[in-house]
């Protein structure tokens, strides 16, 4: 990565009610586990590709590309449901809150073409669609408390848990910062599903 690369990543932001129902639990789970570093509630959101670090240049031209996918899009709905871990709950890293809708599949899928044609390699992975809720952190994932805290395996034993629904009709490129504090996630540039032209961050 270059000194002047942008660690960046093409997502949708979590928003209604579903995001009002993750953030309640993120509370919940904030108050009674230990040794997890939260996802902040600003930068929830599901993301759809992964770009590493990236010159400024080449992120501003696949911001064209990016506009193309968006336009020929229609906004539809995000079913958030469900929690799980990576790579289990049994033994995990990470924590996640689940997202489901027929077509987001295949917007995953055609926002990894439209990066692969500016050079960006293709997705090997399923696409596994979720919103970050936490990492363990290092101290924890080394000690014997590498496990998923009690009150996330109690909603799991709960069953197929619902936080509501998301709205997904637009597309945003962010820059990912890395700090002590956590990330910050700047948009670069958002796309309106059904609609030519940039929205501004």
């Amino acid at each position: 990565m270059g000194t002047d690369d942008v660690r960046s990543f093409v997502a949708i932001t979590l928003a209604g009610d579903g995001r009002t129902g993750v953030e309640a639990l993120l509370r919940r789970l904030q108050a009674d586990a230990t040794g997890i570093a939260w996802t902040k509630p600003e930068n929830l959101h599901v993301t759809l590709k992964f770009l590493g670090g990236v010159s400024p240049k080449r992120l501003e031209a696949l911001g064209t590309s990016l506009a193309a996918v968006a336009a020929g899009r229609k906004p539809f709905v995000l079913d958030v449901r469900g929690i799980g871990g990576f790579p289990s709950l049994a033994r995990p890293r990470a924590f996640w809150v689940g997202v489901e809708s027929p077509l987001l599949g295949a917007l995953a899928a055609a926002v990894d073409v439209a990066c692969a044609s500016h050079g960006f390699p293709r997705e090997t992975r399923v696409f596994r669609a979720h919103v970050t809720l936490g990492r363990m952190r290092r101290s924890a994932a080394r000690g014997d408390g590498r496990q998923a805290p009690a009150p996330l395996r109690a909603l799991v034993e709960d069953g197929d848990t619902a936080f509501g629904r998301s709205p997904a009709d637009t597309l945003t490129l962010f820059r990912s910062d890395l700090g002590p504090g956590g990330a910050r996630h700047t948009p670069l540039g958002s796309w309106v599903f059904g609609r030519e032209g940039v929205a501004p961050p």
